[in-house]
């Protein structure tokens, strides 16, 4: 599913003018060329935090490869519920610094998603139903459902850039 989102960004923000990519609807909103920046620190970060996460769980025994691992079914409805009508301040580590170009801001979030996938075969093997970390605005959450995180937070930021980038 989160590559079905990010599928839709690669689409829209490919083949971007300067002119497009660098516009700002106003001096407190990001051009859309920070919008993949901030979305590319994002996920390496994210990266970092769900490498520990898996390392956490596979130390502690979680997973094995005879029986399947069974992911409970999960909604994230509230946090797209909170996310539409609330703004968000980025943490200093994943605000966009303005002074990368939209071609190396897609090049690194291609490579973060390869990383990403590169962890599947670990992840499949290893139950993560009970390893959390704190998320800045809604708390602790599993690792599940910060992989979906990573899609509802893609479609909100990509929603933003239809915003500025129709105006």
């Amino acid at each position: 599913v989160i590559d079905e989102t990010r599928k839709k960004l690669y689409r829209r923000f490919e083949g971007l003018s300067d002119e497009q990519a660098n516009a700002r609807l106003n001096q407190n909103g990001w051009t859309a060329t920070e919008i993949i920046e901030h979305l590319a620190l994002l996920e390496g970060r994210l990266l970092q935090m769900m490498t520990m996460m898996l390392t956490k769980a596979e130390s502690a025994g979680a997973g094995s490869k005879d029986a399947p691992i069974e992911i409970e079914h999960f909604s994230l409805d509230e946090f797209i519920e909170r996310a539409r009508d609330e703004k968000y301040t980025a943490p200093e580590a994943v605000r966009p610094s303005g002074k990368v170009s939209l071609a190396d801001a897609l090049l690194k979030l291609r490579r973060s998603r390869e990383e990403l996938h590169n962890l599947r075969p670990r992840i499949e093997a290893t139950d993560l139903s009970t390893v959390t970390y704190p998320h800045p605005a809604f708390g602790p959450i599993n690792f599940y459902r910060w992989l979906a995180f990573i899609g509802v937070h893609e479609e909100r930021h990509l929603r933003q850039a239809e915003n500025l980038l129709s105006s």
